[in-house]
């Protein structure tokens, strides 16, 4: 009773999500911040769900994340500058949906997962299909002129918009989307820093510039030295603080992208004639070993950042940071008790007299920087995190529980078993069997089958992706798993079978097929090894079938014991061409 018991509670156990993401376009020699993002996310939902990785080609995502990864593209999206068209159907034209939607109709996972501002084609394609979409948002729309149509496509595509900040989700606060949105900043795993290793980074870095203990040093750190991150900012309130602070060394770290803009930022540093306090290395891919080695962390960003890992990164470091009231940070700066030292943005004066009372702090800028670490602790680190991720995911299982349910056998939509659908926006062509959907390997297998352009029905994706995929459907070799399980087949000889429920029912005439619906011009030639390994089934007749026969018995009966019945033997035997036929027709009878 026990076990009876125990299989009940496992059969009511639903099954583990099936989650599908859609990498965001990023660069191939390192992560970008919203990989990056996608990364940590990976980390916590594998544990609790089947995932998979589908990435425009390898790469170092790809290589970290652990999944079974596919190599599909799809490119972002950009509404097109015509005008009377509706934006879905637009959409649909594109030349990469149609190969999406197909894929989505293969894999059916229970919800996909998209990032960033542009990812519309697959989560168009999910929504045709009726499959929920997860939206990220890691980055803020700073445009005016996209922020409206970006934030309507968000919201009409998405079922959960999570973002990793205010700042990042502002667009998309209006009365219709509040319910589905979420925030899920990113975090930062206590590993991943190597807090333990913090005195021997920083003494080594220190070491190898060279900067003595004494010398503190206030560093400026970005992946890439855009403009927009603020890297003249930092330049021009440098000189300042080196005027007043002659202890105070400085540390830029990133790779050049703008060589104009970053050689007019070391003209400014090395014209002040403090250009000997000035040092520069790279940022990644070790990070945290240059970050260990500043005292003072500046943050100031000219965009609209929607979070800044940078500053995170320092504060769990025990690091203060300044930084401009750009997007964000300003919130990020504010959870952590910070927002003393937040700056106009664009003010470098401003920014300078942050940095300098700092500087002037003394004893206590270790203590604040010791409170800013447990507060960034608090606010992002990995309990809130999961914490946060756990509200998002009840509500997606509680809707994906919901579809699932409409997916039961006594819930699909009645459609014709043993019949040929596709949907109306993906190319796919499915055979229809006992439930399940079977895709045709390619157009080869479709016409070995005997099928035709014209038995294809046309239903939305949508109703066609509720039924679960099977095994495709292939014809080399036609053997009984790759074949349909219902076909009219033969082999060498003349006689025509009912391949049906693992046997094969020889048909007596056309006019037996036709009488359950089977169209005697689509008989299959098979090898007859592949006959011959099903066992023989009951005969196939129809009425016609069955009258001849029962006047054969009558007709033997009247006769038996007459001259009649003796002439008619005696008829065969002295007409040895008609004993021939009945030998032969005997004999091809049971030849498959």
């Amino acid at each position: 009773m026990e076990q009876e018991s125990g299989g009940r509670r496992a059969e009511r156990s639903p099954a583990p999500l099936r989650i599908m993401l859609f990498a965001p376009n990023g660069g191939r020699q390192a992560l970008t911040g919203a990989e990056k993002y996608m990364l940590t996310l990976i980390r916590e939902l594998k544990e609790q769900a089947e995932c998979l990785l589908v990435a425009d080609e390898p790469g170092v995502l790809a290589a970290e994340a652990g999944l079974p990864v596919i190599v599909h593209p799809a490119p972002p999206y950009h509404p097109s500058a015509e005008h009377g068209e509706a934006p879905d159907a637009a959409i649909r034209r594109h030349p990469a949906f149609g190969p999406l939607a197909n894929l989505l109709h293969m894999r059916q996972p229970d919800i996909v997962l998209v990032s960033g501002p542009h990812p519309v084609l697959p989560a168009s394609a999910a929504k045709t299909l009726g499959i929920p979409v997860l939206w990220l948002l890691t980055e803020t729309v700073t445009d005016p002129a996209w922020t409206p149509q970006t934030g309507q496509r968000i919201e009409r595509y998405a079922d959960w918009i999570a973002g990793v900040s205010d700042a990042s989700l502002a667009p998309l606060r209006t009365r219709a989307s509040e319910s589905k949105i979420f925030l899920l900043p990113p975090t930062r795993r206590r590993e991943e820093l190597n807090p333990d290793l913090h005195p021997v980074h920083r003494h080594k870095l220190r070491s190898a510039l060279p900067v003595d203990e004494k010398h503190r040093i206030v560093g400026f750190a970005s992946p890439r030295l855009k403009p927009e991150m603020g890297l003249a900012s930092f330049a021009a309130m440098a000189v300042q603080v080196a005027a007043a602070q002659p202890d105070v060394r400085f540390l830029i770290a990133g790779s050049v992208c703008d060589e104009s803009h970053y050689r007019s930022c070391r003209r400014l540093i090395d014209e002040s004639g403090y250009g000997s306090r000035f040092h520069y290395v790279e940022l990644e891919p070790h990070r945290e070993q240059v970050l260990a080695a500043m005292d003072l962390i500046v943050v100031p960003s000219l965009c609209a950042e929607s979070f800044s890992m940078t500053a995170l990164d320092g504060w769990l470091l025990g690091k203060n940071v300044i930084a401009y009231r750009s997007g964000g940070l300003e919130e990020m700066l504010t959870a952590t008790g910070g927002s003393g030292l937040l700056a106009p943005q664009g003010d470098v004066a401003a920014l300078t007299d942050r940095v300098l009372k700092c500087l002037e702090a003394g004893a206590q800028l270790d203590a604040r920087a010791e409170a800013s670490r447990r507060s960034a602790e608090a606010a992002y680190g990995e309990d809130a995190y999961r914490e946060r991720l756990a509200m998002l995911m009840a509500s997606v299982r509680k809707r994906v529980l919901e579809l699932r349910r409409g997916r039961k056998p006594g819930s699909l939509p009645v459609l014709r078993s043993n019949a040929v659908y596709k949907g109306k926006w993906s190319p796919a062509v499915f055979l229809l069997e006992h439930g399940t959907k079977r895709p045709f390997a390619s157009a080869e297998a479709f016409r070995f089958y005997r099928y035709r352009g014209e038995d294809i029905r046309v239903v939305p994706d949508a109703v066609l992706h509720r039924f679960p995929t099977g095994r495709a459907l292939r014809h080399d070799p036609p053997s009984p798993p790759n074949r349909p399980s219902v076909m009219l087949a033969k082999g060498r000889g003349r006689i025509v079978y009912l391949l049906t429920g693992g046997r094969r029912l020889p048909a007596v005439s056309q006019a037996a097929l036709r009488q359950r619906g089977l169209d005697p011009t689509r008989v299959v030639r098979l090898p007859g090894a592949e006959l011959l390994a099903l066992p023989l089934g009951e005969a196939l007749q129809g009425p016609a079938d069955r009258k001849r026969r029962t006047r054969r018995k009558r007709k033997g009966r009247w006769r038996l014991g007459t001259k009649q019945a003796g002439r008619g033997s005696r008829g065969i035997r002295n007409n040895p061409a008609r004993r021939r036929r009945l030998q032969r027709r005997k004999r091809t009878r049971a030849r498959p």
